[in-house]
């Protein structure tokens, strides 16, 4: 009986852990009551933009990435690139970043929206010469159309 009280105490703790782990990556997008349904799918679809956005540096996929470009975005990638770059040009330097430092893992960690902005910052940790490291990215989004798009990437 005791070894029974025990292994349930035991799957309880995972299953708590766990849960803890999987909210705290929502945890950066504060859900909030819209008035409108119109409103309220509005700031979804920027919801899950930014979803997309952390898939591409999760899995290192620029192509998760790239159908939020606007036709120019500013980058500036760890004292590498600085500038503002047409669709084409963005997609390959952030390709290129990804693979100059391999991702760990990524995860956001706050975010603020307004009717036309949007911001998240993110915590990107990377292995390089067998250390673990990390950048702080921030991406902005702009609504433009009815759609939100990249406005600039940040990454220090």
């Amino acid at each position: 009986m005791k070894r029974i009280s025990i292994y349930l105490l035991a799957v309880l703790f995972v299953v708590l852990v766990y849960h803890n782990d999987v909210y705290s990556q929502d945890a950066w997008w504060k859900d909030k009551k819209y008035k409108t349904e119109e409103k309220q799918t509005k700031f979804e679809n920027c919801k899950h933009v930014f979803l997309s956005i952390a898939d591409g540096l999760m899995y290192s996929n620029v192509t998760y990435i790239s159908p939020f470009f606007q036709n120019e975005i500013y980058l500036s990638l760890q004292n590498s690139e600085k500038g503002y770059y047409n669709r084409e040009q963005s997609g390959y330097i952030i390709e290129s970043f990804m693979q100059s430092f391999p991702v760990s893992s990524f995860k956001w960690k706050n975010s603020s929206r307004s009717e036309r902005y949007a911001f998240a910052l993110g915590k990107y940790k990377y292995k390089k010469g067998g250390f673990i490291s990390t950048f702080t990215i921030s991406v902005s989004l702009k609504y433009i159309n009815e759609l939100w798009q990249i406005d600039q990437v940040i990454v220090n």
